[in-house]
């Protein structure tokens, strides 16, 4: 120990805390390195897998370019337009309205649009070779806008057209049309898709209640031209398979009645769920939750109003609820919690809520109901 005048140091002290303070730093040298190791792995890491990500992604576009690249649109033209027909609707208030149908089945079954029979007398059906049959309605379902008739007699050459799967579909992939627009029989248009998975209200197209209150899922938009007659026509993929069937277009405000670059089509996913239904009964029954939720909102599906005495209402679901998933799955918006129904559910299955109320995450079991008919 030395001595100073007012001070004492003890040399030992100091080396010992010397040696601690060069052990510390050491230790916090080498944390602080491994750290960074660690980080700049996790970077790597990262960096690795978004290319992965980015390679699958592109070798499934690629693969799914090869699958869809398809036929020539003369050839897609020839193998579908004899089984493209022009519907007559003779109306019991003495009206006549025209749209287009195509066949499904080989027993004479037609595929065409609700409102294209709405309010039928007599229905009649000319093929492309000029045949006329009158045909039967066997079934009509107005929340997808799908009707199904038959005819006794097809020619030889109107055989059922090849469905697609509508949920297989890409922006941007070609598609084609064939309809009677304007009664222009066995008119041909192309284009893209131009979006999917579409959700439209049915009271803006016309439907009164209570079918207004509900919507149209899964929608295919495109813009090959179409306009009044293409109705209950199909849309094609490049391999001539229907993977939609048109039923409505956008018309701006001016009222336009007219092709403006937007149409929309029923997708094939829903068509396959109906059509089966109404061949065998004449009703297809849509799954029913009874809520209304806000469209605009991204973080699941925002309740705003529970219909009193609805399934929503009995698994005890409240306004203000945001339903964050639904059967494992996340949901991030409305519409794909209606999607992901017409999909897949019927009505007496169940769903599998996670619910998020006030902080608190719930789950509840709801039992879908039926909508009105």
């Amino acid at each position: 120990m030395q001595k100073g005048p007012g001070m004492t140091v003890d040399t030992k002290l100091v080396a010992v805390l010397i040696i601690v303070c060069l052990a510390l730093g050491g230790s916090f040298a080498l944390i602080y390195m491994n750290m960074k190791a660690d980080l700049t792995s996790l970077q790597n890491s990262n960096a690795n897998l978004s290319s992965e990500v980015y390679q699958l992604r592109k070798s499934l576009e690629e693969q799914h370019t090869n699958m869809t690249s398809g036929l020539p649109a003369v050839q897609i033209y020839n193998d579908t337009e004899p089984s493209v027909v022009l519907i007559t609707n003779d109306r019991t208030d003495g009206s006549t309205a025209e749209g287009t149908g195509f066949v499904y089945d080989s027993q004479g079954h037609i595929i065409t649009n609700n409102h294209v029979i709405d309010g039928y007398a007599t229905i009649t059906v000319t093929f492309f070779d000029g045949t006329v049959e009158t045909a039967q309605l066997t079934g009509t379902d107005v929340y997808s806008d799908l009707a199904l008739v038959k005819v006794g007699n097809l020619p030889n050459q109107s055989q059922p057209l090849i469905i697609g799967n509508s949920s297989q579909l890409m922006v941007g992939e070609p598609v084609y049309a064939i309809g009677n627009p304007f009664g222009l029989s066995s008119s041909m248009t192309s284009g893209i898709v131009s979006q999917l998975g579409r959700v439209l209200k049915l009271s803006d197209l016309g439907a009164p209640q209570p079918w207004g209150n509900y919507s149209i899922a899964d929608i295919v938009q495109f813009d090959a031209a179409v306009n009044p007659g293409n109705s209950g026509g199909p849309l094609l993929n490049s391999q001539g398979w229907v993977i939609g069937v048109t039923f409505a277009i956008e018309t701006g405000q001016t009222g336009v009645n007219g092709f403006i670059g937007i149409g929309y089509a029923v997708p094939s996913v829903l068509l396959m769920r109906v059509i089966p239904a109404l061949n065998s009964t004449g009703h297809y029954y849509h799954p029913y939750v009874g809520i209304e939720y806000d469209p605009r909102y991204t973080d699941g599906v925002h309740v705003v109003a529970v219909a009193t005495g609805g399934p929503a209402y009995n698994a005890g679901l409240q306004s203000g609820d945001v339903i964050k998933g639904v059967d494992g799955l996340q949901i991030s918006r409305g519409d794909d919690f209606i999607i992901y129904l017409e999909r897949y559910k019927s009505p007496g299955d169940t769903l599998n809520l996670k619910v998020s109320r006030g902080g608190t995450s719930l789950n509840l079991v709801l039992k879908l109901g039926e909508r009105p008919v």
